[in-house]
């Protein structure tokens, strides 16, 4: 049984990693799948592989691409059911007091403003078929538990982080009525080519990094499949009534405290 069998899914930042794996995922279970990233020419190569479906270039960090390329998916659709923005910043800076304005403004253009775009601009259309499911990534290190859970190694990511999980909880309360669910999957560390980038700027090797550090993971560092899978329960009818909610997809790497080891 296809579990979105009929539904139509915009997913932002498909051109790689975890957001090309959902759009993957959900066009391999009966959704119609527009994707979208910064990169055109890699969510044009996702597009293709799931069939030559619309692929758009946008910004989320300019909330009028991002409004266009919501209403330019959801007309090639013909409505949206499903919204996913998959927001990330490869980042490494100092401490709290070395923090620029530069770098915590971009953190906060990426990861908050740049979900909040999306919401506002796929709401009105999920509105408009009767409701909806709006989707994000969050992170198992930064999220909810990021403030007691993981050293302040990046401060600016772990503050957006944190501010992104309270507008999925607030949207979610806001537009329950209008039949909206709004949901955040928290990945563990994941195998991803932003991963690497970020692992290359604080001097860190993904290789090393894999085969010693994420070997003390309950089960291993991820592959972006894996966290596509509970995206697509988020947008399955089997999560209709779950609102609000932050799933943890990290391979037990929280309930380890993981987090606490790192220097």
């Amino acid at each position: 049984m296809d579990l979105l069998a009929g539904k139509r899914a915009l997913v932002i930042g498909a051109g790689s990693g975890i957001g090309a794996a959902t759009a993957r995922l959900f066009a391999a279970q009966g959704a119609a799948v527009a994707v979208a990233d910064i990169n055109v020419a890699a969510a044009a190569a996702t597009a293709s592989a799931i069939g030559e479906g619309p692929s758009f270039g946008v910004d989320i960090t300019d909330p009028e691409q991002v409004r266009r390329t919501v209403d330019a998916a959801a007309q090639t659709l013909g409505g949206l059911d499903i919204a996913l923005n998959t927001p990330f910043v490869a980042a490494a800076h100092p401490d709290v007091v070395g923090l620029t304005p530069e770098q915590f403004r971009r953190e906060w253009e990426v990861l908050v403003a740049g979900t909040l775009y999306t919401f506002q601009a796929a709401i009105p259309h999920l509105k408009a078929g009767g409701g909806g499911v709006l989707l994000t990534t969050s992170s198992a290190l930064f999220g909810d538990y990021g403030a007691y859970a993981h050293p302040a190694i990046i401060p600016a990511y772990g503050a957006a982080k944190g501010a992104q999980e309270m507008l999925v909880k607030t949207t979610a309360t806001l537009h329950a009525r209008d039949g909206i669910r709004v949901c955040a999957v928290q990945p563990g560390f994941t195998l991803t080519p932003g991963a690497e980038r970020s692992m290359a700027m604080q001097g860190i090797d993904l290789a090393t990094f894999t085969s010693v550090a994420a070997a003390g993971l309950p089960m291993g560092a991820a592959q972006p499949e894996q966290i596509a899978e509970g995206f697509l329960f988020l947008a399955s009818d089997y999560a209709s009534y779950i609102t609000g909610f932050t799933l943890l997809v990290d391979g037990g790497s929280y309930a380890s405290h993981f987090g606490r080891m790192l220097p």
